[in-house]
């Protein structure tokens, strides 16, 4: 059943349940469960109103009903006096005879001074209608009569009492509502009795009881008094609920009590009831798909039971009487569809099992033929019943139906024999090789044994399972991993593990460990220089020819052990000349140019090496005390060769310890700013300074900058050192008397990680030094690499005003093809060219050269480490304006160079006066 047929048979039901209630189909159901309703709340009479029983066919005889009238007289007195309230004497068409009996009664009618009531008993004529039976004249003048409806009932419905009648114009109160006068101008013309009243418990006397003055005096003070027969006819009875048939007498006294107790009965509409079937059918609309039916059965009983309770709290508490047999009706009805439904989804659900059933061994066998792997199912008579496609390809065509042993590889059939026959499965996956389209294919295959059934007697008993798979690629990826595992993927060179590897196998041999093993670490110099001007692709193919050179050379392993750093292998001991002469070897090799697909470059070494004699027979201490003899190595100016030695730990201590006290130098104030003096050649007036970094430790002393500089720069401190030099310069050199410019040096690394602008900038703000009298001076490196923006960083400070000098100039890479187009405003000729002066004349050559050039181009040149005036006249001579170095001033703090500015200063006011 689908969602919208479910929704509208609910709907069916719905609207049958609430044509039912508004068609009154469900009466009876309804009647049986008021009877149960009134049942359940049982409730005695108020005792206020009793009834005196006349007794039945005592008045039918002319004389007897005179002498019963004189008995009712006696025992209306009898009431009377004791009390009563009112006495309605509910005999129908009373007649006052004209004996004693009748006068006595007519007496005592009138001495009872309006507190008697007789009856007029509404009857059904013969002809259908309703008329009205009045007692005597004479009687009814005495006693105001009051209405009964002796009607018979049309059927066992809520009976609804009429409080009043019309007779000629006339209205006549009911007899309920004339025992409870107060009700006559409040309540409605009709009610329903209340049912649940228990009649028993209405008090009930004989009349005969009344006369004979056996009753104690206070029966009937302050009550009211019905006097009747207990039932007028056969035709004046009335179907009740929980009663039955209730007489019209019993009828009366039960609307009475009704009235006493405040119990008038309202009967809801249908309109209440239709809307709780709506909303029973909402509910179960929206619960059912997320219930089982179970649930879905309780859930509808509770619901049924939650309405039913209600209907019993509205008729105990607020005296409503609300129909709930449309309710449960429709409830029911929920349940068949839920039933239906559940049913339903059953017989499709065994619909689909059946076909599952029905195709699942076409399913299966789909998917052996189409398996990933080779898959060979074999019967117990040795027949393949089934294959896949993959194993088709690698074995043959058509081989279901064949026998294996035709078709199937020798090392597949005796794997089948072997299982077949023991009865045992493959323990462990087996590996062969077979021809397949003339390519040898690693193949992985094992055997499992199945116990099966089928329709098929061949088929039932044990069946032998074949599968394999091609694993060809992935030995293949596997031998690649083991050979990346163990080798450079870029040049093919050995790989730290295989250096190992081959060293221990070495030493592992008594002949060669008792020759020895030579480690050689080779740091490779200037490759970065190549990978910058180049490219990266020329440092690979540089890098590639490096393991070429070293291989020529006849090591027993070449490694590559990190970017720039590659290690050799050899038999016997670095202390011997064939050692020593190996290792010059090795640097005259890698020295030598490389030609990169039209370019030339040229790499510098650094040999670091130890032996099996120097660091032991542990391959790792071997290689590790190389690293170290590398590390001094590589502290050395040039192409160098250096051993281990014992003492080496303690250097590089030193140096870690040299890192840990840097760390520390900057927060303890241990750095000191010292200025060299920059002098006009002409006049040697000083013209500014250079500040030069000073590092004054409490325990190692002075420490030079040669030494503390590049571990700055290694371990990324050279950035605040920086800025603290920046600033603490502006700062002292903004403070002097006289106006020079300071040249502050900036690291690489303050361009590649640290925002030098920002720096320069804030450093400019907090001293208030002029932009045009601070010069910062870089190194050609750092435009060479371009690799943070250099450039664009230098532009922003000229911009700002700041100046830029070339510090070092003539030592790079290619400085003359880069002095055209540098961003700078000064170039600075180092002072190995400076040196030589006057005796070198390359160098004399060089320097003319760079200062023509400079002035061609519109640069400032200051000359360094001027030390003899022959320097100092040849550069002036050469048409160089500014120099600095020892010949003018050492490096000193600010309070000495502030010394030699106010002396100058003296000196100059002396010549002027003598002047």
């Amino acid at each position: 059943m689908t969602r919208t047929l479910q929704i509208a048979v609910l709907a069916a039901v719905c609207v049958f349940s609430l044509w039912g209630v508004a068609g009154g189909w469900f009466a009876p159901l309804d009647g049986a469960l008021r009877d149960m309703r009134f049942n359940l709340t049982s409730r005695p009479a108020s005792g206020e109103i009793v009834f005196i029983d006349v007794g039945a066919g005592g008045m039918q005889a002319r004389s007897a009903r005179d002498a019963s009238q004189g008995q009712l007289a006696r025992a209306i007195d009898i009431m009377v006096a004791q009390g009563a309230t009112t006495i309605i004497l509910d005999i129908p068409a009373l007649d006052i005879e004209t004996g004693q009996g009748g006068q006595r009664l007519l007496a005592s009618l009138a001495a009872a001074e309006g507190r008697v009531h007789t009856v007029a008993v509404q009857r059904e004529a013969a002809d259908g209608t309703q008329r009205l039976v009045l007692p005597d004249d004479r009687a009814a003048a005495l006693a105001t009569p009051v209405a009964v409806d002796a009607t018979t009932a049309a059927g066992p419905g809520l009976e609804r009492y009429s409080t009043r009648m019309l007779s000629d114009g006339w209205v006549i109160s009911s007899m309920a509502t004339a025992l409870n006068p107060q009700y006559q101008i409040l309540g409605p013309q009709t009610f329903l009795v209340d049912f649940s009243i228990d009649l028993s418990s209405v008090p009930r006397i004989a009349l005969a009881d009344v006369t004979s003055g056996r009753l104690a005096p206070e029966a009937f003070l302050g009550r009211q008094v019905v006097v009747g027969h207990p039932s007028y006819d056969q035709q004046s009875s009335h179907a009740a609920p929980r009663y039955g048939v209730l007489s019209t007498p019993a009828m009366q006294l039960l609307a009475a009590e009704t009235i006493r107790q405040e119990r008038m009965l309202r009967d809801m509409s249908a309109a209440a009831t239709g809307a709780i079937i709506i909303l029973g059918a909402l509910v179960f609309i929206l619960l059912r798909p997320r219930m089982a039916l179970q649930s879905a059965i309780l859930g509808s009983a509770a619901y049924a039971g939650v309405i039913e309770f209600t209907a019993l709290v509205l008729q105990v508490h607020s005296a409503l009487l609300l129909d709930t047999a449309g309710v449960h009706i429709a409830q029911l009805g929920f349940i068949v569809a839920a039933f239906w439904h559940e049913l339903e989804d059953r017989g499709r659900s065994l619909d689909h099992a059946a076909q599952e059933r029905d195709s699942i061994r076409g399913l299966l066998e789909r998917v052996v033929a189409d398996n990933f792997d080779g898959v060979v199912v074999i019967d117990r008579s040795g027949t393949i019943r089934a294959a896949s496609k993959l194993a088709e390809t690698l074995i043959g065509p058509n081989l279901i139906g064949s026998r294996y042993e035709a078709v199937l590889p020798e090392a597949f059939r005796r794997a089948l024999e072997g299982a077949i026959g023991s009865g045992l499965a493959m323990d462990e996956v087996a590996e062969m090789i077979i021809p397949c389209n003339g390519v040898d294919r690693v193949i992985e295959f094992v055997v499992t044994l199945s116990e099966v059934d089928g329709a098929d007697q061949s088929a039932i008993g044990r069946v032998a399972c074949l599968t394999f798979r091609d694993v060809s690629e992935r030995k293949s990826a596997a031998d690649r991993l083991a050979y990346l595992a163990e080798h450079d993927p870029l040049t093919g060179a050995a790989s730290r593990v295989k250096l190992v590897k081959d060293l221990s196998a070495l030493l592992s041999l008594p002949t060669e460990r008792a020759k020895g093993a030579s480690v050689f670490l080779i740091g490779l110099s200037r490759l970065k220089t190549v990978n910058d001007t180049l490219g990266h692709a020329y440092g690979d193919a540089l890098l590639k020819q490096v393991v070429a050179r070293l291989g020529l050379m006849g090591p027993l392993c070449v490694a590559r052990l990190e970017g720039n750093a590659f290690a050799v292998l050899r038999p016997g001991l670095v202390g011997s000349a064939e050692g020593a002469k190996f290792a010059d070897r090795l640097i005259e090799e890698i020295a030598r140019p490389y030609h990169l697909d039209g370019h030339h470059a040229i790499v510098g070494a650094r040999v670091g090496m130890s032996d099996s004699d120097l660091s032991g027979f542990n391959p790792e201490a071997i290689i590790t005390h190389a690293n170290l003899a590398l590390s001094i190595a590589s502290d050395q100016p040039g192409n160098t060769a250096t051993a281990f030695a014992a003492n080496m730990d303690t250097r590089i201590k030193i140096k870690q310890d040299m890192e840990v006290a840097l760390r520390a130098a900057l927060s303890n104030g241990e750095f000191r700013v010292h200025y060299q003096p920059q002098v006009d050649l002409e006049t040697r007036r000083i013209v500014g300074v250079e500040a030069l970094a000073r590092w004054v430790h409490p325990q190692l002393g002075n420490v030079p900058p040669a030494e503390f500089i590049p571990v700055a720069e290694h371990t990324g401190l050279i950035i605040d050192l920086g800025r603290w030099i920046l600033r603490t310069a502006t700062r002292e050199v903004a403070g002097w008397a006289t106006p020079l410019r300071v040249s502050v040096n900036i690291s690489p690394m303050q361009f590649d990680f640290g925002d030098i602008v920002g720096d320069l900038r804030a450093a400019l703000e907090q001293s208030g030094l002029p932009p045009g009298r601070l010069c910062v001076e870089i190194t050609e490196s750092l435009l060479v690499a371009e690799t943070s923006n250099a450039t664009e960083k230098l532009a922003q400070m000229r911009a700002m005003g700041v100046s830029v000098a070339l510090d070092d100039f003539g030592t790079g890479y290619s400085s003359l093809s880069y002095l055209g187009r540098l961003p700078v405003d000064t170039i600075k000729i180092d002072q190995s060219f400076v040196r030589g002066l006057p005796e070198d004349l390359e160098a004399s050559a060089i320097v003319r050269t760079v200062l023509m050039l400079s002035e061609s181009l519109g640069k400032h040149v200051i000359a360094e480490g001027i030390e003899t005036q022959d320097q100092a006249w040849l550069l002036r001579l050469a048409g160089c304006r500014t120099g600095q170095g020892f010949l003018f001033a050492r490096p000193g703090p600010a309070e000495e160079i502030v010394a030699i500015l106010d002396d100058e200063e003296a000196d100059r006011l002396a010549r002027d006066l003598r002047s």
